[in-house]
């Protein structure tokens, strides 16, 4: 009797504990709320998330439920933070968890690893910090980890090396360090691994690489690797995107990356030290659309073989080696082709009128070559193409008249050739920024239609031999550099020019005339020439006088005007612009001492690298002194206070460290408030 009660009794005790283990037992509804609830979400993305809606959880925002458990939760850009909570991993189907593009700001969550079925975690573009634990090893199911875009950093631990599983690794865009560990050669299943954009590592290429035979894009851009590309390489039959650029890798190429990489839609290795030929058989890969070798030591000959099978190619950029020889005929034509750099190299031969069949064509730059070539009539039947740039070549002959008819033409340069006759009239290219024509053998009037292209805002058509006078029209412009120096203009130059460009270059031009000029017109007003010839003048000139004297807003608007063309010039005039010698010599101030900026020392148009690399040089180092041990005594107390504002600016700018120079927006702004006299704007001056 005994025993049976005591079995009795425990039978109920083991239902009583199943039954409350049952119940105890959170629902997904549940897990997804204790979830909430450690994370801030200021836009109230999660609303749905809530034990009051009548909403099923598999409908709530981000979840995906196969059949009728959650398997995904993807909450990608909803301005969250706050903290990732382990509470997540109870939902034992989890396959997915995306918090993407959000602001969780806190270490690797590594209790992530307790989700037992979770095999894609994406954690990119958030504030996630510190280095990659040892133990991310034990994420052993993971197939796909995004952790790019944060502020990881470190050593990337060997514990890495035990994802097995993994097809997609991205740390890219990282603070990594040190170099990539041995264990590379494990991801047998990787399809893709991206380690771009960490500019503290410093690593070769791990020769283990040629063991990943699936991998279809290896990135690796901007990640401070070195030495030479492994041989290895050209096992990788599956690549399709190879970036390696902006490294310091050396040597040559891998003998037969290209007949082996067959799969190739993009490959860049541009910005290394590398050297030798241009790759072989790279267009073996007809799916290859864009080829990217530019700024590199590449040498040889490009031949019509080399290139002809590449009939998808779309980008070809070849800039910045040292490719010589007659350039491939069958370039011009191909069918896809859209953009051609090929600028600084020792090219010659001649540019097709086959350029006419590049239907797709919109980019082409060859400056810097030995072309010697007609410009084709061709040219002018391309209707995408919106830059062609080929100075500094031996172009001659006559325009063709159609050669701006591109309806979305932009930038023109054909300076520093030989090209002669008159400038046709431009009609049809309504969408032209910049022409520069000049140092060339132009002869004949300025064309009038000039003056109807109404986003037209640079013309340089200096050193040539044109004649006749400036045309009126161009004043309907707003030209934001205009050179007609150095040819045989004459007549009265229209005032709107004179009083409102930023720079203006009619030097080396005796006959013309005009207010502010050496040649003053026949019926300039007497009284108003007196007064230019004493205040029309460069600001070095008054400077030198004896006696000279500005007041103290005088010379505060002065500093204004020249920032403010400065700040113009490099920051929103397209394309940009560097002056490189601005000294009072080259400031001209009119009778109400508006400055002009003049005489550049640059003045040609920049790409975007080489604007940011000149803007960037840095100057000799400079003692410091405080301004006020610089400062005139003689100064009024009214202005010091002012005058020491200036000075600090000037020494701003004078940093020897680029990244400390204030921009020259920046310079404006300060500059205006001193001229208010109110709190000059602080920068860092640390010299």
């Amino acid at each position: 009797m005994a025993s049976h009660c005591t079995f009795s009794l425990s039978l109920i005790f083991l239902l009583t504990f199943t039954i409350n283990a049952t119940s105890s037992s959170p629902s997904e509804a549940d897990i997804l709320l204790t979830f909430k609830s450690a994370i801030d979400d200021p836009m109230n993305n999660l609303q749905s998330w809530s034990n009051t809606t009548t909403i099923h959880h598999c409908n709530w925002t981000g979840v995906t439920c196969t059949t009728t458990t959650i398997s995904s939760i993807t909450l990608q850009n909803l301005n969250l933070s706050g903290e990732i909570s382990p509470s997540i991993c109870q939902l034992s189907n989890l396959i997915t968890l995306n918090l993407a593009d959000n602001f969780f700001n806190q270490p690797i969550p590594l209790h992530l690893s307790q989700c037992s079925s979770l095999n894609t975690l994406n954690l990119s573009n958030n504030l996630i910090w510190g280095t990659i634990p040892d133990q991310i090893s034990q994420f052993k199911s993971l197939k796909f980890l995004d952790l790019s875009k944060n502020h990881v950093e470190g050593k990337i631990p060997d514990g890495v090396g035990m994802l097995l599983n993994l097809e997609v690794l991205n740390l890219g865009n990282n603070l990594l360090t040190g170099s990539v560990p041995n264990v590379i050669g494990n991801f047998t299943e990787l399809t893709v691994l991206d380690l771009s954009l960490n500019p503290f590592m410093e690593s070769e290429i791990p020769s283990d690489i040629g063991k990943l035979l699936k991998l279809e894009q290896i990135l690796l851009q901007r990640s401070g690797f070195y030495g030479e590309i492994p041989n290895s390489i050209v096992e990788l039959k599956a690549l399709t995107t190879v970036d390696l650029s902006q490294n310091n890798l050396t040597g040559v190429l891998p003998s037969g990356i290209g007949i082996s990489l067959q799969q190739l839609v993009s490959f860049d290795v541009s910005q290394n030290n590398l050297h030798g030929p241009f790759p072989a058989g790279i267009c073996e890969s007809t799916g290859l659309t864009s080829l990217s070798i530019h700024t590199n030591n590449f040498n040889g000959t490009l031949s019509n073989n080399a290139v002809a099978s590449c009939l998808n190619l779309e980008r070809l950029e070849l800039q910045n080696n040292g490719f010589h020889g007659n350039f491939p005929d069958n370039l011009w034509s191909l069918p896809k082709i859209k953009v051609i750099r090929a600028e600084n190299n020792q090219f010659s031969g001649e540019i097709s009128d086959s350029i006419s069949a590049a239907s797709q064509l919109e980019q082409v730059q060859i400056d810097n070559n030995s072309f010697i070539s007609k410009i084709p009539h061709g040219l002018g039947l391309v209707r995408s193409l919106y830059r062609f740039s080929a100075s500094l070549n031996g172009l001659y002959g006559e325009l063709p008249p159609n050669f701006c008819d591109s309806p979305v033409m932009s930038i023109i340069n054909f300076s520093h050739n030989y090209i002669t006759g008159v400038i046709p009239e431009l009609k049809q290219c309504k969408k032209l920024v910049s022409l520069s024509l000049a140092d060339n053998n132009f002869n004949g009037n300025i064309p009038e239609s000039l003056g109807d292209l109404p986003v037209l805002t640079y013309l340089d058509l200096s050193h040539n031999n044109l004649t006749g006078e400036i045309p009126l029209e161009l004043q309907n412009l707003k030209l934001a550099l205009f050179n007609v120096s150095f040819n045989n203009l004459s007549g009265r130059v229209p005032s709107t020019l004179i009083a409102g460009l930023p720079a203006l270059y009619i030097q080396g031009n005796p006959d013309l005339c005009g207010p502010g000029l050496s040649n003053s017109c026949p019926k300039d007003d007497p009284k108003q020439k007196t007064s230019i010839s004493k205040l029309a003048w460069s600001l070095g000139d008054l400077i030198n006088k004896g006696d000279f004297q500005l007041s103290w807003s005088l010379r505060v608007k002065i500093a204004i005007g020249i920032a403010q063309g400065l700040a113009y010039l490099h920051k929103d005039y397209v394309p940009h612009l560097l002056h490189r010698d601005v000294k009072s010599k080259n400031v001209l101030l009119d009778i109400e001492f508006n400055p002009k900026l003049t005489d550049f020392a640059l003045d040609r148009i920049l790409g975007e690298n080489v604007f940011q690399s000149s803007s960037d040089l840095k100057s000799e180092p400079l003692c410091y002194k405080a301004p006020a041990q610089v400062l005139d005594p003689t100064i009024s107390s009214s202005c010091k206070q002012e005058a020491l504002g200036m000075l600090e600016i000037a020494l701003q700018c004078t940093s020897v460290m680029p990244e400390k120079r204030p921009s020259m927006s920046e310079v404006v702004t300060a500059l205006q408030c001193l001229g208010s006299k109110a709190r000059v704007p602080s920068f860092d001056m640390s010299v």
